[in-house]
């Protein structure tokens, strides 16, 4: 059995309010909801890596976009989306609790 929806009225700037507006009507409510959940999952990720002692910082985060943005001028676009296709099958592996999965980390 799936919980009744609750219905909200907010406000949003302009720019926001395009975007939902062309959703349509029925999808702004799926855009909304996906947007919340994902916003929640980079939350929980941040509140587990705190947990686990790594302090994430802006400073942190732009030092490792620049060196992304490096390795990814020097790499072929070919290597790196394959790299970028084995960490991705990692990951869903793991949120999909497969243990056998091969590792994003192993060669």
């Amino acid at each position: 059995m799936t919980e009744p929806q609750r219905r909200f009225t907010i406000s949003v700037p302009p720019d926001v309010g395009q975007i939902l507006e062309s959703q349509g009507n029925r999808m702004a409510s799926a855009y909304v909801t996906e947007s919340v959940r994902r916003r929640r999952r980079v939350e929980q990720h941040k509140e587990l890596l705190l947990a686990a002692g790594i302090h994430v910082t802006e400073q942190g985060v732009a030092e490792a976009r620049a060196r992304r943005l490096g390795v990814e001028a020097e790499w072929p676009s070919e290597r790196f989306e394959a790299e970028r296709a084995k960490i991705r099958a990692a990951m869903e592996a793991e949120m999909n609790g497969d243990d056998a999965a091969p590792r994003a980390d192993a060669a």
